[in-house]
C-alpha cells in the first residue's frame, strides 16, 4: 500500500502513535503462521517457548487464518485491523471493535483480495463471517494468555518507551522526520506529499490519496508484519517495528524487565539506589560496549539508555572511550567500586585500563 500525506496539512494533530495489544497479537501469530521453522533472531528462544505453551493449553490456530496470512505474505485485510482507540489500545476494545465488522464488507474486502476466487482454507471466513469472527474472538484471548501473558510486563515497557521515542520526535522535528525514523517503512517525498510505503508487494499499492489523520501502531512483533486499517472519518492506522524487541531474547521474560508500576526488587540495593532502568545499565556494562547493543540487550530505547549513560558519565561511574569507530563504555573504578557494594549477585573485575 502507499499512503499520501500532504505536507500541507500534516501537523503535528495529523499524526499520533498508538498501542494497540490486537495488532501485537495478531504479529506474533503472524510470526508462528508464515515460517515453516522457528522465527528469526530476537523472536527465536520467544517461538519456541510460545509454541510448547500452546500445546499445552490445547490452543490451536483456526485453519483459515494460518492461510489468510501466508497469502498475502503476513498482511491481513483491514477488516480485521481496526483503528486503535486514543484511550484503549486493549485485546478487549479490539475485540469489540472486531464484534461491530458487518459480514458485507468481511465478503467485500476478501473479494478484493482474492480476485480470482476465494481459497478453499479461506472459504469458511467468506461463507460465514460472523460465526468465524466470533471464533476468532474467542481464540484471541486464549492465544494471548498462553503465548503472549508471560512476557506482558516487557511488551507493554518496550511499546511505551518507543511511544516516547517517536513523541519527542514528533514534537521536536516533525511528521516528516518522525515518519523517517521507522524502521522497515519507507518514505519518499514528492513536492508536498510525503509517500509511506507499507509493504513491498505490486498487490499491495493501492493509494490513500488523502487522510484526515495517520495513526502509527509500534509492534515489538512488527518484522514483516505490514498491517495497515482505515477508519470511516478517514484515519489511517499504519504499523511499524518498535524498537526493543530484545525483550523477547530470553527463554522467560528478563528478570529485569517488570511492569514500570512496580517498586525495584525487594532487596535490590541498587535498584532502589538508582532506579530500576540505570540499575540495568550499570549491571549491562561489566564489559565494554556500545550504546546500541546495550540498548538492544536491555530492551530499551537507544535514547533511554543514551541519556542514563551521560548521567553515569558525568557521575564517574561509567567511562567512555573510541575503539576505531565505535564509542564504548565501560564501568570505571567508582562503578566497579558500586557493584562490589551494592550487588551481592555479581561477580566485579576492575577495568582493563
Amino acid at each position: 500500500m502507499v499512503i499520501d500525506i500532504p505536507l500541507r496539512r500534516s501537523g503535528h494533530g495529523t499524526v499520533r502513535i498508538a498501542d494497540s495489544r490486537l495488532w501485537e497479537t495478531y504479529g506474533s501469530i503472524g510470526l508462528l503462521s508464515t515460517r515453516r521453522g522457528l522465527a528469526p533472531w530476537p523472536y527465536t528462544n520467544w517461538d519456541r517457548a510460545a509454541r510448547r505453551s500452546l500445546t499445552r493449553a490445547e490452543v490451536t490456530i483456526p485453519g483459515w487464518l494460518a492461510p489468510l496470512y501466508r497469502a498475502r505474505g503476513g498482511a491481513l485485510p483491514s477488516f480485521l485491523l481496526p483503528v486503535p482507540s486514543p484511550s484503549r489500545g486493549d485485546l478487549t476494545a479490539g475485540l469489540a471493535a472486531l464484534a461491530a465488522v458487518p459480514p458485507a464488507r468481511v465478503r467485500g474486502e476478501l473479494e478484493q483480495w482474492f480476485p480470482r476466487g476465494v481459497p478453499a482454507e479461506v472459504r469458511p471466513l467468506y461463507t460465514d463471517p460472523r460465526a468465524r469472527l466470533a471464533e476468532l474472538r474467542e481464540f484471541l484471548p486464549r492465544y494471548w494468555h498462553a503465548a503472549l501473558a508471560p512476557y506482558a510486563a516487557p511488551l507493554r515497557v518496550a511499546t511505551e518507551e518507543d511511544i516516547l521515542l517517536r513523541a519527542r520526535i514528533l514534537a521536536t522535528q516533525g511528521p516528516e522526520r518522525l515518519l523517517g525514523s521507522l524502521r522497515g517503512r519507507r518514505i519518499t517525498r514528492h513536492g508536498d506529499i510525503l509517500r509511506l510505503h507499507v509493504g513491498t508487494a505490486v498487490y499491495a499499492r493501492t493509494a490513500v490519496p488523502d487522510i484526515s489523520r495517520l495513526v502509527l501502531v509500534p509492534l515489538v512483533f512488527g518484522k514483516g508484519a505490514p498491517y495497515s486499517g482505515s477508519a470511516p472519518d478517514g484515519t489511517t492506522a499504519v504499523a511499524y517495528q518498535a524498537e526493543g524487541a530484545a525483550v523477547l531474547l530470553g527463554e522467560n521474560p528478563p528478570p529485569g524487565r517488570r511492569d514500570a508500576a512496580e517498586g525495584p526488587a525487594r532487596g535490590d540495593r541498587l535498584e532502589i539506589l538508582l532506579g530500576r532502568s540505570r540499575a540495568g545499565v550499570v549491571r549491562g556494562l561489566v564489559a565494554p560496549t556500545t550504546t546500541s547493543d546495550l540498548a538492544a540487550a536491555l530492551g530499551l530505547a537507544p535514547s533511554t539508555v543514551s541519556e542514563h549513560l551521560t548521567a553515569l558519565v558525568a557521575a564517574g561511574v561509567v567511562r567512555r572511550r573510541r575503539d576505531g569507530v565505535r564509542v564504548l563504555y565501560e564501568l570505571d573504578g567508582p562503578g566497579v567500586a558500586l557493584l562490589r557494594h551494592m550487588d551481592s549477585r555479581r561477580r566485579v573485575n576492575a577495568p582493563e585500563f
